[in-house]
């Protein structure tokens, strides 16, 4: 693992959906499906791990809301290696947030109050 998630600054919610994303050098678009999601950005679950650093575009819509969200995301840490024994220890990547707009924003604030 390389990074920040023992960093985190943003409150984390969990978030299960699937997330279309590209690099936009191809047409080729992947999907992930995530784990949690916060204002910062978002756990990628995936045995396809791109490295830190990497940037990619990102595609989704929060469950209740209407906003579809689409921004570009930088890869900040990597989870290559999990515990095998803790199955909440999974393989994915942190991405967070390039751009989003300010609907967007409100809409993931929205989503992270509201009690679960």
């Amino acid at each position: 693992m390389t990074g920040g998630r023992d960093h985190r600054v943003h409150t984390r919610r969990p978030l299960q959906v699937e997330i279309q994303a590209g690099d936009g050098a191809v047409d080729g678009e992947i999907f992930f499906d995530t784990r949690n999601v916060s204002e910062g950005g978002v756990f990628l679950k995936s045995d396809l791990l791109l490295e830190v650093g990497e940037v990619l575009w990102m595609a989704f819509v929060l469950p209740g809301t209407p906003v579809g969200i689409r921004t570009r995301g930088r890869v900040v840490w990597v989870n290559r290696h999990p515990n095998e024994k803790d199955p909440a220890d999974l393989p994915g990547m942190g991405v967070k947030f390039l751009d989003l707009s300010p609907e967007e924003q409100e809409a993931l604030k929205a989503y992270l109050s509201e009690e679960i």
